[in-house]
């Protein structure tokens, strides 16, 4: 499997489950791991804060994301930065 192709499906994934349309939005992978089943992909996202209606305040969060070998999401969550991906 190409390291782009996971790149790809977890840029379009975490785009569409977040609802991150906004101009100024990204989402960029920072490391690609290789499980027994499948892939885990940790990526940081630029997203609104919500909590300042009518700004464009962003702020950058941490995702984890769980990928079968055939590229099917099976888990994410967001992370502290300082949480290591094995917790």
């Amino acid at each position: 499997m190409k390291l782009s192709t996971i790149r790809e499906r977890v840029k379009q994934f975490l785009k569409e489950s977040l609802d991150s349309k906004d101009l100024g939005e990204n989402v960029r992978v920072v490391g690609i791991e290789s499980a027994d089943d499948g892939w885990v992909v940790e990526a940081d996202v630029i997203e609104r804060n919500l909590a300042l209606p009518g700004h464009r305040v962003f702020e950058k969060k941490r995702y984890i994301v769980k990928l079968t070998e055939n590229l099917d999401v099976t888990a994410y969550r967001q992370i502290n930065e300082a949480e290591n991906r094995e917790t």
